[in-house]
Formats: C-alpha cells, structure tokens, sequence
C-alpha cells in the first residue's frame, strides 16, 4: 500500500468517527428533548387531575351548596362535619371525601347514610346518587351559595 491510499484511509476513518460523534450527539440531543417534553407532559396531566375545565380554583367541597329551587341546601365544614336543609329542616351529619366518593353519615337514624360520586362544576357541585340512595344513578346539581 502506498503512503497516499493510507493518507487516504486515515482520512476516511477520522470522517467516519467524526459522523458517528455527530450522529451519537443528536441521538442523545433528541432523547434529551424527549425526556424533558415526556416529564413536561406527566407534570401538566398531574396538575389538571381532578380538575374540570373552567374550575381551577373553585374545588372545594367546603361551604354552602343549594339545589336551584334552595329546597335543599348542604352546608360541608372542614372538620367533616355538615348539615343539610330540608324545606328549612335541619338534619345534621359527618362526611369524608375519598377521592370522587363523598360518603354522608346522619345523626338521625330516620335517615339513610349515602354515598355520591361527586364531580366540580363552574357553579359547585354535581352529585351522582350512589349507595344508600333511593335514586342510584341519579345526578344532582348544587350551586355554591353564600352564607
């Protein structure tokens, strides 16, 4: 072989290397910005669980809710405790939310202790009768209310 064609090959081999470093520095550029755009993604999905449009900042079970006729209004405190009217009649009960499954308790044993999936609308809350109601199924919309 002569000193020319092994300049040659030693030229064509640096080449070689240097388009296998370039081609493994973009692989690893895309899969860098693949990453990154997969973490964005999973931390935008977590931040708008439970979340429905138009409510971002009213998900709240706490405070006074009213059907649209005010015939029946539920009242929900921090400390689990709530109330509901009735046609004015005042019937007391404990509550705990374990993820969509608001679970109601009453004080009074004339009354059945419920459950309800509950869902966060623009204007409170809506409430699909579960166990315990007579209307399984069913979907109720509350309204927040002021106290």
């Amino acid at each position: 072989m002569t000193e020319s064609e092994i300049l040659r090959r030693r030229e064509l081999h640096r080449a070689a290397i240097k388009r296998q470093k370039r081609r493994r520095t973009l692989f690893l550029t895309a899969c860098g910005l693949a990453a990154v755009l997969l973490i964005a993604g999973i931390v935008l999905l977590c931040r708008g669980c439970g979340r429905t449009e138009g409510s971002p900042h009213n998900e709240s079970i706490y405070g006074n809710f009213a059907m649209s006729d005010k015939s029946c209004i539920y009242t929900f405190r921090e400390n689990g405790s709530g109330e509901l009217r009735l046609s004015g009649a005042p019937y007391r009960f404990r509550f705990t939310l374990s993820g969509k499954t608001l679970s109601i308790d009453f004080e009074a044993e004339a009354l059945a202790d419920c459950e309800y999936e509950i869902a966060y609308t623009d204007t409170g809350l809506e409430l699909t009768a579960g166990k315990g109601t007579v209307t399984q199924g069913e979907k109720f919309t509350l309204n927040r209310t002021e106290k």
